[in-house]
């Protein structure tokens, strides 16, 4: 058990480290911030230093998805309205924040898939900054409503690598539920891709919902008066929700952009890890995610 009190020293002995890898590891140092990575891994240090340094490495690997996020850019700001990616106004009744990704629900003519990717990742961000999101963690909802072959043409292997590796390491939360809406058969392909990367914990956490019962079914595990009515709920329109919710990420857009200045030199990182006395950053799976 974690003595509440004690919290900041294991915040104390976090900032003392990074502040030891500059300028081979650049990142934020705020408490908000470090407790994120000390609450998911237990307070332990060890674990809490290899989440950061995933969190950071992530990130330098794929600026196409981490650099120029500014929601308030006429891309972000275009994408925003669309409501590609949306947290719900009410929690579970186990205190898990709702979250929505509508994969297919972009123009691919107007906008391309890396700048859809970085809406999402940027609103990410902001969504981690609740502790709520730490604690309780998310229960996600993938709508393949608007999902077309088209779409299938974006995911390489590489690709498809890269973004399972971002959304499933990089965050230091905890996903309860995840939830495939609409799920069209013609993703099958792209999910055999994915799934080998996928965490064992992960792949338990899915649950797929199709065809005419997919509202139904997904009511069993997420009820109507929390959901949409584009997902059979009863909240009002998913873009009536949104506008509030384009607003909140707005007024963080100074945070999403200051994260551009951090990360880490990837041609250092074996140096970093020997140096911090760590094994591979990538030993480390959250048994609780």
């Amino acid at each position: 058990m974690i003595d509440p009190y004690n919290v900041d020293v294991y915040v104390v002995d976090l900032r003392s480290w990074l502040e030891k890898q500059n300028p081979i590891l650049k990142s934020l140092e705020t408490n908000e911030f470090l407790l994120r990575f000390l609450r998911i891994s237990k307070f332990n240090l060890e674990n809490a230093k290899r989440l950061l340094i995933n969190f950071w490495r992530y990130r330098t690997e794929n600026p196409q998805w981490f650099k120029d996020r500014d929601p308030k850019s006429p891309v972000m700001a275009e994408i925003a309205e669309t409501a590609y990616a949306v947290q719900l106004p009410h929690s579970t009744v186990d205190n898990c924040l709702i979250f929505i990704m509508r994969i297919g629900h972009y123009n691919s003519e107007k906008h391309t898939f890396d700048q859809v990717t970085k809406y999402a990742l940027g609103v990410t961000d902001v969504l981690n900054k609740q502790p709520e999101a730490q604690l309780y963690g998310f229960v996600i909802i993938l709508d393949f409503t608007d999902f077309r072959m088209h779409h299938i043409t974006i995911f390489t292997p590489d690709v498809a690598r890269r973004y399972v590796e971002c959304w499933q390491n990089l965050y230091p939360v905890r996903l309860r539920q995840v939830h495939f809406y609409n799920y069209p058969a013609i993703f099958d392909p792209i999910f055999y891709l994915f799934r080998p990367i996928l965490k064992t914990k992960i792949c338990e956490q899915i649950h797929f919902h199709s065809g005419s019962n997919a509202s139904n079914t997904l009511h069993k595990y997420v009820p109507p008066d929390l959901l949409p009515t584009e997902f059979g709920g009863v909240l009002g329109t998913i873009e009536d929700i949104n506008k509030p919710f384009i607003q909140w990420i707005k007024e963080n857009s100074a945070y999403i952009n200051s994260l551009d200045q951090y990360g880490i030199d990837l041609s250092s990182l074996n140096k970093l890890m020997q140096d911090s006395k760590l094994d591979d950053c990538e030993s480390y799976v959250e048994t609780d995610i």
